[in-house]
């Protein structure tokens, strides 16, 4: 299984509630330029994503859309559109996710022969997750917006890219 692990974009600090902080102008042009890297790296590879994991938070959601959009932008052959029917909003990857619980469910969906998954979500989640996917060897430092694409096809995983915005 190949994965992506991604932060969400840069995020304001004007909302009554963390579930509710949105993205910066400066978080939706970097989400963007992310999903034109993605679809870039997607056809070159010629693949297709199973599933897209995002946490339930309006900043994640804002990325997802921004990265989306990004990903449609760059082709006008192969439609990204459709990826959104694979997409899973999950309160599992939310800041105080349980990495236990996330490496479970990423072992069951390759189980059930997801080959690409796409996991937007919040530190310290994304930060641990790639550790642990990776037995820490490789170390990603998670700005927002960063990605890190992991080959997990065993259970000892490869950093394959950590992509910067």
């Amino acid at each position: 299984m190949r994965i992506w692990v991604m932060r969400h974009g840069e995020a304001s600090f004007n909302a009554k509630t963390d579930n509710q902080r949105t993205l910066t102008e400066h978080g939706q042009k970097t989400a963007f330029k992310q999903g034109q890297w993605l679809a870039k790296r997607f056809s070159d590879q010629q693949v297709s994503l199973d599933k897209i994991l995002v946490s339930p938070y309006q900043r994640t959601q804002q990325t997802l859309e921004q990265v989306l959009a990004g990903m449609q932008a760059v082709s006008s052959v192969q439609s990204f559109a459709n990826v959104a029917r694979a997409v899973e909003s999950w309160d599992g990857i939310t800041p105080g996710g349980h990495l236990d619980n996330v490496l479970n469910y990423l072992d069951f969906l390759r189980s059930e022969g997801a080959k690409n998954v796409l996991l937007i979500s919040h530190l310290p989640l994304v930060y641990n997750l790639t550790q642990a996917l990776t037995h820490f060897q490789h170390s990603v430092h998670f700005y927002p917006a960063v990605i890190a694409e992991i080959d997990w096809q065993t259970d000892n995983g490869k950093l394959i890219v950590a992509e910067f915005p």
